[in-house]
Order: C-alpha cells, then sequence, then structure tokens
C-alpha cells in the first residue's frame, strides 16, 4: 500500500486528481451557462418592467385617475353595521366600530412615484369618504387627516364616519374624563361643524357624545345622510335631535337612542331601531313625506310616551312606499292598526317573533287582520322576518292580499314556512275554510327563505308539490322564482324532478346554494 492511500477507505490522492478536476470544470462551465441563461431571463423581465412602466407612465391623466378611483371608491358608510357589546360581555374589545383596511389605499397609490401621487392629490373622487377611530389622545391627527380629505376633495361633499367606541369605554368607568375629552374633541367640532360643515354630506356616528346633537341642529346645510349608533350621555341629562333646520337631510337613521327627534320636510327615509314603540309611531303618522320607514326592536314606553303616541282619527300616508315594522307587541299598538293607512304602500317587512311571552288579545287579532285587509293594491312584497302564528292566521294575512307577487321568509322556523309553502297555490277550502274557494297567492312570482332559526330543515321536496301545483294550474304570466340559498338540500332525485317539470313546461328559475356557492337550474 503507497503512502498516499488511506488504509479505511481506500482515498488515494492520485486518484482524485485525475477524476475530480474534470467534474469540478464540468461543473463550472454548467454554472456559467446557467449564469448566462437566467441573465438572459432578466434582462427580459427587466424589458418587460421597462414597458410596462412606460405604458403607464404614457397613460392620459384621466385614465390613471379612474384607474385609482376603480381600484379605491368612495365606501358607502350606511351599509356597515357595527356591533355593540353589553359591559358585560367578556369578550368586550377595546374597540368595537369600523375598520376597511382597503380605506387607506389611495396613500399607498401616492407613495409609488411623483406622477401618481400628482394624480391621487388631483383626483377628488378619492377623498370624498373618511373613517376614524377617535381615541382619547392624538385628536390633532384625526383633525389634520380630515382637513386633508376636505382640502382634496374640493367642492365635492365628504362623507364621514367616527367611531367614539373607545372613549366611551373610559367614559363609563370614569365619568371625570368625560369633560377633559369633550374639550379635546374641539378641533374636530371645529373642522367638521364650522370651518367645513358645507362639504359635509354624510355623517355616521358611532357612540358619540350626546352633547355633540347641538352641533348638527342646523350647521350641515348640505348634509343629506345622518347615522347615529347608540349616542352616550351622562344620567338624567336630556338631549334631542333636532334635524328641523337642515335642508337637504334626506336620509335619517338613529338606533338605540330615545331622545326627541324632529325631521325637515325634505326628509324621505327614516330607520329605527331599539326605540320606544310609540316614538316610532308618532314620528311615522307626523312625517307625511316619508317614501321608506323602518322601525325595528320596539320598547313599550311609558304611560305618558303611551299618550303622546295615541292616534284618535284615520290618518293616511299616500307617499310612503317601503315600510319595515316590527309587530311583537300588537297588543300595545292598537291605535296604530286601527287608524294608520297607506295609499301607495309596495314592500313591506313585517316583524312578528316570540320576544314577548304575552299571548295576543283576539281584539289585536282583529286589529292585526283588518290592517292587512286594508293594505292596498299597490303592495306586491311582503317579507315575514322570523314569523310565529299559526297557519290559519297566516292564511287569512295572505288572503287579504290577494295580489302579492313577491314573498319571503328570512330568520322563519321551519314548521311555519312548511305549512304556508303547502298553502300556496291551493283553495282555502283546501285548507279547511269551506266557506271560501279563494287561491292563496294566484298571483305570486318569486318566493324566497333564508336564515333558519332553531332545528330543523326544509324538505326539498316540499317545493317540489309547490312547483307541480303551479304546473298544474297552467300557463303563467310571468316566470316563477324559487329561491331556497343554502337552507335546503337539493338532492339528485329533487334536481332531477325540477329538470322534468322545467321540460314539460314549467316557466320557473330555482336558486339554490351548493357548498356555500350558488346554482340555478331554469
Amino acid at each position: 500500500m503507497s503512502a498516499a492511500e488511506c488504509p479505511r477507505c481506500g482515498y488515494h490522492g492520485a486518484t482524485e486528481f485525475k477524476e475530480g478536476i474534470p467534474a469540478l470544470q464540468a461543473e463550472v462551465h454548467r454554472l456559467e451557462d446557467l449564469m448566462a441563461r437566467l441573465q438572459e431571463e432578466k434582462l427580459v423581465l427587466l424589458h418587460r418592467i421597462n414597458n410596462a412602466q412606460e405604458k403607464t407612465g404614457r397613460l392620459p391623466f384621466e385614465v390613471l385617475s379612474n384607474i385609482f378611483l376603480f381600484a379605491r371608491p368612495p365606501i358607502d358608510f350606511t351599509a356597515h353595521e357595527p356591533t355593540f357589546y353589553d359591559d358585560d360581555d367578556p369578550n368586550h374589545p377595546p374597540v368595537t366600530g369600523y375598520y376597511d383596511p382597503a380605506e387607506d389605499f389611495h396613500h399607498t397609490l401616492a407613495a409609488v412615484s411623483h406622477r401618481w401621487r400628482q394624480v391621487v392629490l388631483s383626483t377628488p373622487q378619492l377623498w370624498t369618504s373618511i373613517s376614524l377611530c377617535v381615541r382619547n389622545t392624538f385628536t390633532e391627527y384625526r383633525t389634520s387627516l380630515l382637513n386633508l380629505h376636505f382640502k382634496n376633495a374640493r367642492d365635492l361633499g365628504v362623507s364621514i364616519l367616527l367611531d367614539f367606541s373607545n372613549p366611551t369605554l373610559v367614559w363609563e368607568n370614569i365619568s371625570s374624563r368625560r369633560s377633559d375629552f369633550l374639550m379635546h374633541l374641539e378641533p374636530l367640532v371645529e373642522t367638521i361643524f364650522e370651518d367645513n360643515s358645507d362639504q359635509v354630506r354624510s355623517l355616521f356616528l358611532i357612540q358619540p357624545p350626546a352633547e355633540w346633537s347641538s352641533f348638527m341642529c342646523g350647521s350641515l346645510p348640505r348634509c343629506n345622510s345622518v347615522t347615529i349608533y347608540w349616542p352616550s350621555s351622562e344620567p338624567y341629562c336630556k338631549y334631542f335631535f333636532n334635524f328641523h333646520d337642515l335642508p337637504c337631510l334626506r336620509h335619517v337613521k338613529l338606533v338605540g337612542s330615545d331622545f326627541p327627534l324632529t325631521l325637515p320636510a325634505t326628509a324621505s327615509v327614516l330607520q329605527l331601531s331599539h326605540t320606544d314603540l310609540h316614538k316610532s309611531i308618532r314620528l311615522l303618522v307626523e312625517s307625511p313625506n316619508l317614501v321608506e320607514f323602518e322601525s325595528s326592536h320596539h320598547f313599550t314606553g311609558s304611560l305618558v310616551s303611551q299618550s303622546n303616541g295615541k292616534i284618535t282619527k284615520p290618518i293616511i300616508l299616500h307617499r310612503l312606499e317601503n315600510l319595515t315594522w316590527d309587530a311583537q307587541h300588537i297588543d300595545d299598538m292598537h291605535d296604530f292598526l286601527r287608524h294608520v293607512r297607506f295609499n301607495n304602500l309596495r314592500t313591506l317587512q313585517w316583524y312578528e317573533g316570540t320576544r314577548n311571552e304575552r299571548r295576543t288579545s283576539e281584539e289585536g287579532e282583529s286589529l292585526r287582520l283588518a290592517f292587512f285587509s286594508s293594505l292596498p293594491s299597490t303592495l306586491s312584497s311582503l317579507i315575514f322576518d322570523e314569523i310565529d302564528l299559526d297557519l290559519p292566521h297566516i292564511l287569512d294575512l295572505l288572503s287579504c292580499i290577494p295580489q302579492l307577487t313577491e314573498l319571503h321568509f328570512i330568520n322563519y322556523r321551519s314548521w311555519v314556512v312548511d305549512d304556508i309553502i303547502k298553502a300556496i297555490g291551493r283553495s282555502l277550502a283546501d285548507q279547511g275554510t269551506p266557506s271560501s274557494a279563494l287561491t292563496v297567492l294566484p298571483n305570486l312570482c318569486v318566493l324566497s327563505i333564508s336564515g333558519a332559526k332553531y332545528w330543523g330543515m326544509l324538505e326539498p321536496f316540499v317545493f317540489i308539490e309547490l312547483l307541480e301545483t303551479l304546473h298544474a294550474a297552467g300557463p303563467r304570466q310571468k316566470q316563477f322564482h324559487l329561491i331556497t340559498y343554502s337552507e335546503v338540500i337539493w338532492c339528485s332525485d329533487a334536481l332531477d324532478k325540477v329538470r322534468a317539470l322545467l321540460s314539460s313546461g314549467l316557466d320557473a328559475k330555482i336558486t339554490f346554494g351548493v357548498d356555500g356557492s350558488k346554482s340555478e337550474i331554469s
């Protein structure tokens, strides 16, 4: 054995020299070729980047501005529903309000290049909506952001959302901090209600201090929408929302407040939630120009409130087209059911769930039926929200509105809806009412269900029986549309029966959910 050879593994330096060098040289040549190819690919990519930058750089100013608007359109804050958390909620977050990560995207666009910044700053539509979570500190920073939006929006109106959820948590625990924080809010008050009041088009406030109610009265001459959630007030203090002197106000939404409210004649949409029943009735009958009125989650007020909301003579609301009404307290609204009537109502959303354990009196039942009997022929759409009446009572109501073309059930109970579906298209005599041969909803064209509550799923064959009943009745003037979303599991046998009905001439369309997606058969 030579001295260069290892006694254990047999390694020999001469062998490594003869065999290893060519392999290493081959690897070097391979890497050099790879580096050359990568360099070529790099040059191709850089060329594509340059071409893209050259093309966007040559884009007309207006085209680039429209692209930015498509990427960051103005935000509709009225579509946002904040969540309210009770103090006793163990999951009470530090901030409960609104945040849209896409809202600040125009700031990102402005940071790309000098030209893009010019485009962003010169596109006023990008600056027409802003939301701010108001803290106990740094009010100056939020005031600066507001001023920046007012400036860049130029002559366009600005929609503002202010979320006071965070300071409200402090007020509730340390009442002495309230006056100090109100003082810190003075720059915001000055910016919104004084310096730029004519630019405010929409104001959305979450848990604002009730002291702000005085600033809104008459100081927003071009504001067309005001939304207020759960205004925060000190105990025993009296506040009110007097919007009477806002000449452009069209839409008002007030949630979780029983403050007195006055509206201008221009108001056409009023939405109330978690407010006194009799206050809702009074506002409805005292606002004859309303086109849409929504009042949900009522609570009954004191005797004083009831006396103030008492109706003693017939009232006809000629302009109202859409009504959402919480009818949970039937026996607390006899005057409303007896005297309030409509001439032009088109959509009625009727809530009558089980929050109230009191059984409705015979007089209440009679007045409810009289109310439905008085609904005008213009009514075409009825939405039952969490309805919990038995079948005879619901059929009595539906028999009053044979002109109905759309029926929707939301937050429904399966045992209630199941019986109603079986009755649609059939005569009342088939439902145990021998004195009447009227057909239940003979003009119905749309039926939808969504938001099943409690247990029980509806079987698809219940709807197939409905489709068979409609098909047997003969040709229809309009296609029938059945919408079940994901509440009904359509098995293959049920779908085959539907396809057979459609192929035999039934003019219908079925929309249903499958694994979170939407499918249609027509």
